[in-house]
């Protein structure tokens, strides 16, 4: 997401800034980057997130207490601005809600507009204009996607993006896979092949496939830099509960990693992002 560039390019003129004064020589050996989360929610309604470290696992974190099973969560991306992602919920009655997050802490609960219908559903979130505020992503039952630009935790409108989607294709995360600063729309098709959609100030640019369709037993689960590299990862969960990411680079896949031993039937990976 666009937040790991602006925080990346803040962290690191600030430690250059400090390397410079004490060791000029050794200047631009460290720099400092964010890594995305992996966040899940339980049966029962628990939320819970990875923390991340180079593509590994370093712990497992409950946040809050379990919500109803009315609530379900759909995206972490940063919605008011305040350069940590938050964490989105969609209720049964169309209400879209968020949390906003503090060192993998929720520190409050606001509702989002007015209850959508009930062809609509959330899909993912991610600065899709380029604007560095992430947008809230939707696709209608007929294929139409349409988003939401945010300001302050709150929605300044409503945009459909190019034309409606067949029925055999469902969006399944927002990220930047090509790395040219602003979030892709990264869909996956019945048949299992991937693909994904450059956008630039709202608008579909085109469209790329990404390596070949993989098994049914894997689902897309979510998009976002879990290694650390600068760009955004695509993130599975396999249904054994097995964790699999696809680094990214320019747009396509550079290899495939597992990431700890496979879950439990009750969890389910909801989504990526900077929580903790």
């Amino acid at each position: 997401m666009i937040k790991h560039v602006i925080r990346f390019l803040v962290v690191t003129l600030f430690v250059v800034s400090l390397a410079l004064i004490s060791n000029p020589s050794s200047a631009l050996a460290n720099t400092i980057k964010s890594t995305d989360d992996i966040v899940w929610q339980r049966r029962d309604g628990q939320v819970h997130y990875w923390p991340m470290s180079n593509g590994e696992r370093t712990g497992g974190i409950n946040i809050a207490t379990p919500v109803g099973a009315e609530w379900s969560l759909k995206g972490v991306g940063n919605v008011n601005g305040d350069c940590t992602d938050d964490i989105v919920w969609q209720r049964r009655d169309g209400q879209v809600h968020y949390w906003p997050m503090s060192n993998g802490e929720r520190t409050g609960g606001i509702n989002i507009a007015t209850p959508v219908g009930a062809d609509w559903s959330l899909k993912g979130v991610g600065d899709v204009n380029g604007d560095g505020t992430d947008d809230i992503v939707w696709q209608r039952r007929d294929g139409q996607v349409h988003y939401w630009p945010m300001s302050n935790g709150e929605r300044t409108g409503g945009i459909n993006i190019a034309t409606p989607v067949g029925a055999d294709w469902s969006l399944k995360g927002v990220g930047d896979v090509n790395g040219d600063g602003t979030d892709d729309i990264v869909w996956q098709r019945r048949d299992g092949q991937v693909h994904y959609w450059p956008m630039s100030n709202g608008e579909r640019t085109g469209g790329i496939n990404i390596a070949t369709p993989v098994s049914a037993d894997w689902s897309l689960k979510g998009v976002g830099d879990v290694n650390g590299d600068g760009t955004d990862d695509i993130v599975w969960q396999r249904r054994d509960g097995q964790v699999h990411y696809w680094p990214m680079s320019n747009g396509q896949r550079t290899g495939g990693i597992n990431i700890h031993t496979p879950v439990g039937a009750q969890w389910s990976l909801k989504g990526v992002g900077d929580v903790g």
